[in-house]
């Protein structure tokens, strides 16, 4: 809007006094450092962007040179590759011009074959961060001349400069530099033969007065970087001629970072893969490989569940439709393809490892904790930091710790996904190109990525589980005995009448102290299952809670605002009050279903009427029934037992979210539950059933062990408590039906004590 005395029909003679002007932004040249540091965090990103440059203009070849000494304010870095060039114009009106439109306005590089990388027009800044100067010389393909630039990245940090008023320096002569000869020596070894196109154009960088120190440490996470910044499964591209290979150069004293950066010989011997293709609805085909195995091609679709919104203002749910509410959705991060590569590493499997490439264990171990970790890569092209040490951006490692038995950590993992800009376009970097912007499509590629390597881990536990002969029955405490020990000392020392006196007082021990556990196991059941309730008793607990309050200041206002009781104030009391009571009703309700979770001294178990227990135990979940949109069918009889409630309703719970989460997997339409409840002369039986998909058959021996989950972040105890509930408390047992009345999974639960 144009000040009072410019606006169109304004009396500009009756202002006093008026001063107005224009005037340009001016920014000081240290704009452009602060602006560096900011876009660039490290020596290392700043190296990374330069080569993606050279991608960018089509190289095959790019030579990232050390020049000594490697110390602050001395030496060179220098960034050659044989790319299409540069003439002076996009010198001039592309190069110089940070933020510059060009990237955005062309898609892929010169060639067609690649899609470009670089977006935001930073390499100018990487260089800055480099060196304190740029010698910038480069010749363009068919060119007899090259264009040399002199920056001095040192008057940008004046405070007294403006921008304006730096000045770069060029000139445009014959080729004297950027020679077939010179970049043949460069960028070749002894003994190959490029094309003489490959070497008639191309582009050097040269940083000088370097503003970090570089050791064998920074040089090293350098070539790591370097070596995984190219995907490993580039090969179709490779097949097309379109090559694209980086080799370090460094002084003599750091020799042993040197040469063609590629990923170590060890790294292509793993004993797990899984890989394939992730389609954007969720569809997966996927292969699951294994040394001495068949593969097995793996198709279905994942489902994602449905994010909850946010509580609003004053514990309020957002408005809900009458129809529940689909629980799954299709993710939105796009199509990805994957590729994830697996190690065992137990002394076993890395001594054969190291032996098969004839070197140490330890270089085998030192290797796996370079490479580890599940990268990203963009049109063949790393995504930084995603894969790095220590950014372990998936949260394995808790993962694995929460299941150590069946879960992989991040560092026996060297996986690959890759996306493209055109396919995903919601997987948008952040501005400094420190990883992906957050929101739904990154936690939704995290989802399926986990969902992936759910099943690569599920097989690897029964290959190892079969490699273990591992046929015992199952149980938390299972191998808590010593009679293997005690039979193997009678074996050899029989006659130590001692040593033998100890084992066996030990093993008695051991009984004793299992037995403690088991007690104490018992009320952490109760807690854990309490634990899983507590977000929805948060969720449905804060509504009638914000009702009652908003009912009780409403009545508190009548009365103080009322004159005189009459009638009309005590029938709007009476209607509040009513509404008060009815909420404090719901909130006992809730609180009633979850009493028998809670810490207290149980008494002796009561006569109850199972299908009471099944209703209300269901009830306690009605809310996540009712978003998944299952038709649930429960028993109707009346069978008296004399048992511990919280101990049954634990049962069904348990079997009803395992349930629920399975149901997600299949249409809505089909989604059912089928309880039902039979009774003979000793035993009492629950069949419980569900539509989903089922239980894949080389599972069916596994779902009762500790730790094992077909889940993608399942904790694999939901069935164990089921199952040791039923075999302590009630003398029974819990099995899977092999064919149900519903088509997915039956398990039958049948107690024999305390009925």
């Amino acid at each position: 809007m144009l000040p009072p005395t410019r606006r169109a029909g304004a009396d500009v003679s009756r202002s006093v006094s008026a001063t107005q002007g224009q005037q340009a932004l001016r920014p000081r040249a240290r704009i452009l450092a602060t602006f560096g540091d900011e876009l660039i965090s490290s020596e290392r990103v700043a190296v990374t962007e330069l080569v993606k440059n050279s991608y960018d203009a089509d190289a095959t070849r790019v030579v990232v040179r050390f020049v000594a000494p490697l110390e602050l304010g001395k030496g060179a870095i220098e960034i050659i590759d044989n790319g299409h060039g540069m003439s002076l114009d996009t010198i001039r009106n592309a190069w110089m011009e940070p933020a510059t439109t060009h990237r955005q306005r062309n898609r892929l590089s010169e060639s067609g074959r690649r899609t470009v990388l670089g977006e935001k027009g930073i390499g100018r800044f990487a260089t800055a961060r480099l060196g304190k100067t740029l010698e910038l010389v480069t010749r363009r393909t068919d060119s007899q001349n090259e264009v040399q630039a002199y920056f001095d990245w040192s008057q940008f940090d004046d405070p007294d400069r403006y921008l304006d008023e730096v000045e770069v320096l060029w000139e445009e002569r014959p080729a004297i530099t950027v020679r077939p000869d010179e970049l043949k020596r460069i960028l070749y070894s002894r003994g190959e033969r490029p094309n003489e196109n490959d070497v008639s154009h191309g582009t050097i960088l040269r940083m000088e007065s370097l503003r970090a120190e570089w050791d064998v440490g920074l040089l090293e996470e350098l070539r790591r970087s370097l070596s995984r910044l190219i995907s490993p499964t580039w090969d179709e591209n490779k097949a097309k001629g379109d090559q694209f290979s980086i080799r370090l150069d460094v002084p003599e004293q750091y020799a042993e970072v040197a040469g063609i950066v590629r990923p170590p010989d060890t790294l292509q011997s793993p004993r797990y893969t899984v890989g394939g293709r992730v389609q954007a609805d969720g569809k997966y085909d996927l292969t699951f490989q294994t040394a001495g195995n068949p593969d097995q091609h793996l198709v279905g679709t994942f489902r994602l569940q449905k994010r909850r919104e946010p509580l609003q203002k004053g514990g309020e749910p957002p408005q809900k439709s009458v129809e529940a509410p689909q629980k799954t959705r299709e993710p939105q991060c796009g199509p990805f393809e994957i590729d994830l590569r697996v190690w065992d590493r137990d002394a076993g499997a890395i001594g054969e490892l190291a032996h098969v490439y004839n070197v140490s264990v330890a270089n085998v171990r030192h290797d796996l904790d370079e490479a580890s970790g599940i990268s990203i890569y963009r049109d063949g092209f790393r995504v930084f930091p995603y894969g790095e040490p220590q950014q372990d951006w998936l949260r394995l490692d808790l993962r694995r710790v929460q299941n150590p038995t069946l879960r992989l950590s991040n560092n026996q993992i060297v996986g690959v996904i890759s996306i493209s800009r055109e396919s995903n376009p919601q997987l948008r970097d952040q501005s400094n190109r420190e990883g992906l912007m957050e929101g739904a499509a990154l936690d939704d590629l995290r989802d399926l990525v986990k969902l992936v390597l759910n099943e690569l881990e599920t097989r690897r536990y029964a290959l190892r589980r079969a490699t273990r002969g591992d046929s015992k029955k199952p149980g938390l405490f299972r191998d808590f005995d010593l009679v293997e020990i005690r039979q193997a000392i009678q074996d050899r020392h029989g006659e130590d009448t001692e040593l033998l006196a100890a084992i066996v007082e030990k093993e008695t021990d051991l009984e004793r102290r299992v037995a403690q556990v088991q007690e104490v196991l018992a009320r952490y059941r109760r807690l854990a299952t309490l634990g899983q309730l507590v977000d929805r008793i948060l969720h449905d607990g804060r509504t009638p809670l914000a009702k009652i309050g908003n009912e009780a200041d409403l009545a508190l206002r009548d009365i103080e605002r009322a004159q005189k009781v009459d009638r009309d104030l005590v029938g709007k009391l009476h209607k509040r009050l009513l509404a008060i009571a009815k909420h404090r009703s719901t909130l006992d309700s809730l609180l009633t279903r979850i009493e028998p979770f809670g810490g207290r001294q149980r008494g002796r178990p009561t006569q109850l009427r199972l299908e009471q227990v099944i209703a209300d135990a269901f009830a306690v979940l009605e809310t996540e029934i009712a978003e998944v949109g299952a038709k649930v069918t429960l028993p109707e009889g009346t069978t008296v037992v004399t048992m511990e409630r919280a101990e049954i309703e634990q049962v069904i719970i348990n079997l009803l979210q395992n349930t629920l989460f399975w149901l997600q997997q299949v249409p809505k339409d089909r989604r059912a539950i089928l309880v039902d409840v039979s009774r003979t002369d000793q035993e009492v039986i629950i069949s419980f059933s569900d539509s989903g998909p089922g239980v894949a058959p080389e599972f069916v021996d596994q779902i009762f062990e500790p730790y094992f989950s077909t889940k993608p972040d399942g904790m694999g105890l939901g069935l164990t408590i089921v199952g040791e509930i039923v075999t302590d408390y009630y003398g029974g047992d819990v099995v899977l039906v092999d064919a149900g009345p519903l088509g997915g999974a039956t398990f039958r639960v049948t107690l024999r004590r305390r009925i």
